[in-house]
């Protein structure tokens, strides 16, 4: 059934009927802890952002495959919800939850970062705007072959790391103690690898587009030996599944652009990430020793941690005693520096390591302190603890547009611009990327990501953008 609109164009009545049955499901979701079904609460707002995730997969796939990253991070706070709100411990707080509705609110949190972010994405991608039956990196023979010598660059680095210091999953330790205990020179081969891997991911995504079955075996052929040697270096499940959905995005971008069905590629290409991820984590834990269901049951309940504590001190429109305006004062203050945030800074911390301090039990932040480790998941907790609810809300609106505006630009960028621009963006969307999973919003705001947003914009201008059209002409005609 289809209808018609004052314009004189037509819609599905089920493109009008779901969404407001989405928005009527959100407000009853809202309201159940004031109604006396508390208890509940935690699991329906998590079969709730689950349908939600569905919908955006089915109905916006272009969308969907640039955010999915963050929509499964997402749901990984919710699953943590339904342990927390039935009584849960938080080790690294020390609170034991109780069932307040505290996922309920972080759902309304989500459900407007997403979509703002559709409406920044909106602006520069639309899946009718142009047709292109393949990157233009793959037009030109030496952005090929460019292309090709720096991802064999990046799979030797990782490889001659884990040859000469150990993979940590054939070695049954944790990831992060290989590097920490490597020599110098092996820890810049660690750090070659594994600070391009979302670049990587891109440009052989881009590369496996190419109409010359050559080009296009090869790359996949890059991308299975990629996604192995993520998995022996003993990155876990949101590591792999965000370089599989990353190499999904420029094959899914050529799809929906010319018109083509993609919601197979998209389901069949997350399904396999999310086992591959899934199995890479049992793998590591089982190779370290440890009980695999004990170790995930417990580390899942650190991913709503955060939001919890925060949401339970603050008010409408107050945030908690801890935070306020001093807070964000640190925090603006922070972005002029040319370092990331740490412990070991002159100044005062801020962001989500203030939050850890406000909240983290003492003792356990003196090791955390130690080795410089930071709480996850503090995306929407650390706007709230700056600004209260509404504040909070309101920037994660601001942050949420941006965003999605950089995931469209990242897709725009990968279409038509060359090797160098791949990086540039990537690197543009890796440092957003990291503020938007952590709340490590100097990631997202600092002088390090302005100064990539400005070279990546330079390049543009004199570099790429002019070699575009002729490219775009020479690809269609062939």
């Amino acid at each position: 059934m289809r209808i018609l609109q004052a314009n004189g164009t037509t819609v599905s009545a089920a493109h009008l009927i779901l969404p407001t049955f989405g928005a009527v499901a959100l407000v009853l979701n809202t309201a159940l802890p004031y109604l006396g079904f508390s208890e509940a609460s935690a699991t329906c707002t998590f079969a709730l952002a689950l349908l939600f995730v569905i919908y955006l997969v089915v109905t916006r796939p272009l969308f969907s495959v640039s955010l999915l990253y963050s929509m499964v991070l997402a749901l990984t706070a919710f699953v943590a919800g339904i342990g927390i709100e039935a009584g849960g411990l938080m080790i690294e707080t020390g609170v034991q939850g109780e069932p307040n509705g505290a996922f309920s609110r972080l759902l309304l949190f989500y459900v407007l970062f997403t979509g703002c972010a559709m409406y920044g994405f909106s602006r520069y991608v639309s899946s009718g705007a142009t047709h292109a039956p393949a990157a233009l990196i793959t037009l030109e023979k030496k952005s090929v072959m460019l292309g090709f010598a720096l991802a064999l660059a990046i799979i030797g680095a990782g490889t001659a790391a884990g040859l000469t210091e150990g993979f940590a999953l054939l070695n049954g330790v944790n990831r992060y103690s290989v590097r920490n205990h490597s020599s110098e020179s092996d820890s810049v081969l660690f750090n070659l690898f594994l600070n391009n891997q979302m670049f990587l991911a891109l440009l052989l995504g881009a590369l496996a587009t190419s109409k010359t079955r050559a080009v296009k075996w090869f790359s996949i052929l890059l991308i299975v030996g990629a996604t192995a040697l993520n998995i022996l270096h003993g990155e876990q499940f949101m590591a792999v599944l965000h370089f599989g959905l990353t190499v999904l995005t420029p094959i899914v971008a050529i799809l929906v652009l010319n018109g083509k069905p993609v919601l197979r590629y998209v389901v069949v290409g997350a399904v396999v990430a999310l086992v591959v991820g899934g199995g890479s984590v049992l793998f590591a834990y089982q190779g370290q020793g440890l009980d695999a269901n004990e170790t995930l049951t417990s580390r899942s309940l650190l991913q709503g941690q955060v939001w919890y504590v925060v949401d339970y001190d603050a008010g409408l429109f107050t945030p908690p005693p801890a935070g306020g305006r001093p807070a964000f004062t640190r925090f603006v203050r922070s972005l002029a520096t040319a370092n990331a945030p740490s412990f070991d800074d002159d100044s005062s911390v801020s962001g989500l390591r203030e939050v850890m301090l406000a909240y983290g039990v003492p003792q356990l932040m003196k090791w955390y302190i130690k080795d410089n480790i930071s709480f996850t998941m503090g995306q929407m907790a650390v706007p709230v603890f700056w600004f209260g609810l509404v504040g909070g809300a309101l920037f994660v609106a601001f942050t949420g547009t941006l965003y999605g505006a950089l995931c469209a630009l990242q897709i725009a960028l990968a279409m038509r611009g060359g090797v160098v621009m791949l990086w540039l963006i990537v690197k543009v969307l890796t440092y957003a990327s990291f503020g938007i999973q952590q709340g490590e919003y100097w990631s997202f705001f600092g002088v390090r990501a302005l100064f990539y947003i400005a070279l990546t914009l330079l390049w543009w201008i004199f570099v790429d953008s002019r070699a575009t059209a002729q490219k775009m002409k020479q690809l269609v005609l062939t």
